[in-house]
């Protein structure tokens, strides 16, 4: 038994080693690649926003509640979990043996045999299948960032389409209530004969049109509730307060500089070029993979006491150390895993170059509704209200005029109103396209306006 327990001894202290190697590995994966913050977790929100809703605050809210996030984050750590699975030597083999004969020998029988064995890849390997691991970790380290910024969009676009609506709204029933009150004045001139029936009809029919337009967008309203509440990840019938309108301002960048900045800082063009770094990298794990591997053999036999008295060594136990190579034979098989590899290497390098030319042409037309927007800003601000309004102030003297005037003021309250709502809705196109934008480029825009 003592000879069995001095192989066990040599087996334990062997596999030790190995332990500890791939623990130092382990843990250098750790320290250096993983992410150690986690983002705040918000639980109440049911009447956060309740009276008001700010923009940054949603964002807040929405980035620490989504699932999406959270699984982008998950499939990212996961990803750093591979790490000391690959750096690390293949499992150890450790084997007994038990003789169900005992083969005699001269110094006595055999009875029992342990074996350990341990694979070694050609040197480099490992450190080559973590750089590919590396690479893959950036890449779903810059996805979460593509997660978060989507959501985000998502969110700009529905909160600037609630504000539009929820100013649509105020202003089509401050409308609806001046129009309720010209009604009873045409009536009543009407029933003086001091009116046209025309009048009363167009007043009729405009506030009809009013009421319909009011429905329409508070079940506009509804959608964008859904929506925002959905990206909340909270319950649809959770009460949403008034919009704080993000100040409307233009951006001072052009097209070739918006471009510049989308090609550089886009997420998705980020996770090309890493994909491609990735695939370098598998092409040298390829080459890396077809070299011969050692592998390490121990093994030691239990042996009893001779049946001959005073047989030299007795009960002695052999010992024996192995050494053996794999011999890649097999050329073809090695040139095309090497093959397959440049492969994938030209397919994400052509990826990112058709990634690019969709990126161009996704900004033009992006950019182009921008600047359409803005134009139609400054038209109504600087040309079309204030004519509307100038019109409304010589309508308003309808009473000092003949019949007509009641129509006339109809159609230029009305005239004023469309006006106005035009503006309210290029203002949250603008700031709609310049999410679109920011989405392309892959963050906020680095505006060129020199500095106040």
């Amino acid at each position: 038994m003592r000879t069995v327990s001095l192989a066990y001894q040599m087996a334990l202290v062997v596999i030790g080693s190995v332990i500890v190697l791939n623990a130092l590995v382990g843990k250098e994966a750790h320290g250096s690649i993983q992410e150690a913050s986690t983002p705040e977790q918000i639980t109440d929100v049911t009447t956060l926003f309740a009276e008001t809703l700010e923009l940054p605050n949603l964002i807040r809210v929405a980035v620490a509640r989504s699932p999406k996030v959270r699984a982008a984050k998950a499939r990212w750590q996961a990803t750093i979990e591979q790490y000391p699975q690959v750096t690390a030597l293949p499992d150890p083999m450790f084997m007994y043996g038990y003789y169900v004969r005992s083969v005699e020998t001269r110094v006595g029988p055999q009875r029992h045999r342990l074996s350990f064995s341990q694979t070694f890849p050609y040197p480099g390997t490992l450190e080559a299948a973590g750089e590919v691991v590396k690479k893959a970790i950036e890449v779903e380290r810059v996805k979460h960032e593509q997660v978060i910024r989507d959501l985000i969009v998502e969110l700009k676009l529905s909160y600037h389409e609630l504000a539009y609506l929820q100013r649509a709204v105020e202003l089509t029933q401050q409308n609806h209530e001046l129009l309720t009150s010209i009604l009873t004045i045409a009536t009543a001139r009407y029933a003086e004969g001091k009116a046209v029936l025309n009048d009363v009809l167009k007043a009729q029919s405009q506030l009809a049109q009013l009421e319909y337009d009011l429905v329409l967008l508070e079940e506009l309203q509804r959608v964008e509730h859904a929506n925002i509440t959905g990206t909340l990840s909270i319950p649809s019938t959770t009460a949403l307060g008034t919009t704080v309108p993000v100040p409307y301002q233009t951006l001072d960048v052009g097209l070739a500089d918006v471009e510049k900045q989308a090609l550089s800082k886009r997420q998705e063009l980020r996770i090309a070029e890493l994909s491609i770094e990735k695939a370098s990298e598998r092409i040298a794990l390829a080459e890396l993979q077809t070299k011969p591997m050692l592998k390490l053999d121990l093994m030691t036999i239990e042996t009893g006491e001779a049946l001959m008295p005073d047989a030299i060594g007795s009960g002695k136990n052999p010992f024996t150390i192995g050494f053996g190579v794999t011999i890649p034979w097999s050329s073809l098989k090695n040139r095309s895993k090497i093959r397959e590899a440049q492969q994938n290497r030209e397919v994400v390098t052509a990826n990112k170059r058709a990634l690019e030319d969709k990126t161009k042409v996704a900004l033009r037309k992006i950019y182009f509704r921008l600047e359409n927007a803005r134009r139609l800003v400054e038209l109504y601000e600087t040309t079309l209200i204030p004519q509307a309004g100038a019109a409304i102030e010589v309508a308003e003297e309808w009473h000092q005029e003949g019949p007509k005037s009641i129509a006339g003021f109809l159609e230029t309250q009305s005239v004023w109103l469309n006006f106005n709502l035009a503006r309210l809705r290029a203002i949250a196109d603008y700031q709609q396209n310049l999410a679109r934008l920011e989405q392309l480029v892959g963050g906020k825009i680095d505006d060129l306006r020199p500095a106040q």
